[in-house]
């Protein structure tokens, strides 16, 4: 009896040690094995798509200004997305560069047709108008630009322009100044990159300067101001001593880099402005 009790348990003991090397075996349930991600290196990125490549190349073409180039590029993608509505607002930059003013057109307005919650071909087809002289017809394409968007200070800039060149000082002036609460830099930039165009010819510089720096110094802002007061009074406008007594400047008037202007008005410039002050 004692034998057949000792082989039993040894039985048993069998059976143990072989579960026992069984789950030694097995990965350990809250060790998950590494997964493919986790095991390539972070170095490597996902292969892009030929759309992907095709726009890159298009757009590379444009920076180095080679716009021919760049819309047989763009027209390639519309082949298999005609109212990609990115695409066609290039390929109007690219015409509106090359001053053809009627392709121009033409595809802002497919792009605007394409995607009617995005401002910018909006604006482009003003900036078309605009360079074609109809200012009128600029001030309308902005205005609507602004409805979609209107917190975008370039188009903003942009109205003010077209005011300024039909002669609607106080309009444009308001303009500008909501360009600059939107971005005190919104005139900083020689040319804007992206998708949205501006143009800053104008008639007139030296009132034209004298009316930025009155803008800039109702925002306080000193530097810019001076820097607008001495491209006016280089220009020869012959207003610039009314600084001294117009309102708009008092933030900024006793300001060193205001005052540094100002002593390069001749004589006749500042008894013009005391005279204004007495009357």
């Amino acid at each position: 009896m004692k034998l057949k009790f000792l082989a039993l348990a040894a039985f048993f003991l069998l059976i143990f040690a072989v579960a026992l090397s069984l789950n030694a075996q097995q990965p350990a349930a809250h060790s998950p094995a590494p997964s493919s991600q986790a095991q390539s290196s972070p170095d490597v990125r996902p292969a892009r798509s030929s759309k992907d490549v095709a726009v890159e190349r298009a757009n590379i073409l444009m920076a180095e200004k080679r716009y021919e180039a760049g819309i047989h590029a763009y027209e390639e993608i519309l082949k298999t997305e005609p109212k990609n509505a990115v695409v066609l607002n290039m390929i109007g930059i690219a015409y509106l560069n090359m001053a053809n003013f009627n392709q121009a057109k033409k595809y802002f307005g497919r792009s605007a047709k394409a995607d009617k919650k995005n401002p910018s071909p909006v604006n482009n087809l003003g900036m078309v108008c605009y360079q074609q002289k109809n200012y009128r017809r600029a001030i309308r394409e902005y205005q609507r630009a602004i409805a979609i968007a209107p917190v975008e200070p370039g188009t903003h800039a942009n109205l003010g322009y077209a005011y300024y060149r039909t002669r609607k000082y106080p309009e444009a002036a308001a303009e500008f100044r909501k360009a600059l609460q939107l971005d005190p830099h919104a005139f900083d930039h020689s040319e804007r990159a992206g998708t949205l165009m501006q143009d800053r010819s104008v008639e007139n510089h030296g009132m034209f300067f004298f009316m930025m720096a009155r803008e800039y110094a109702q925002l306080g802002d000193a530097e810019h101001c001076a820097g607008y007061l001495r491209k006016s009074l280089d220009e020869g406008y012959k207003d610039v001593a009314k600084v001294k007594t117009d309102p708009a400047f008092k933030k900024v008037l006793n300001d060193p880099a205001v005052q540094s202007v100002l002593l390069l008005l001749t004589p006749a410039d500042s008894k013009a402005a005391t005279t204004q002050r007495g009357t």
